[in-house]
C-alpha cells in the first residue's frame, strides 16, 4: 500500500513506519498567528488489479501558545 498527502503545502509530510503504516509529521514550523487551520487529504492505494483506493480528509487546528516575551515599561 502506498499513501500520499494532498493539499499539505510545505507544512506536512507522510513518513512511512511499516509496510502499511504512515505517520503525519510537520515539515516546517506552524504559527497560529499566520494560519490556525489546515485541511489535508490522505489517499492510499493498494497494489491490486484493479487498484483500490481510499481517502480521508483531516483538519489540523493549531493551538495558540504565547511565543512572544512580555514587554514591561520601567517607571
Amino acid at each position: 500500500m502506498t499513501c500520499e498527502l494532498l493539499r499539505a503545502g510545505e507544512f506536512f509530510a507522510l513518513e512511512p513506519l511499516a509496510r502499511s503504516e504512515y505517520k503525519l509529521v510537520t515539515s516546517s514550523e506552524l504559527d497560529r498567528e499566520d494560519r490556525d487551520e489546515y485541511q489535508l487529504t490522505i489517499v492510499c492505494h493498494d497494489a491490486g488489479t484493479p487498484s483500490l483506493s481510499q481517502s480521508r480528509d483531516l483538519v489540523v487546528r493549531v493551538a495558540d501558545t504565547n511565543d512572544h516575551t512580555p514587554q514591561f515599561e520601567r517607571r
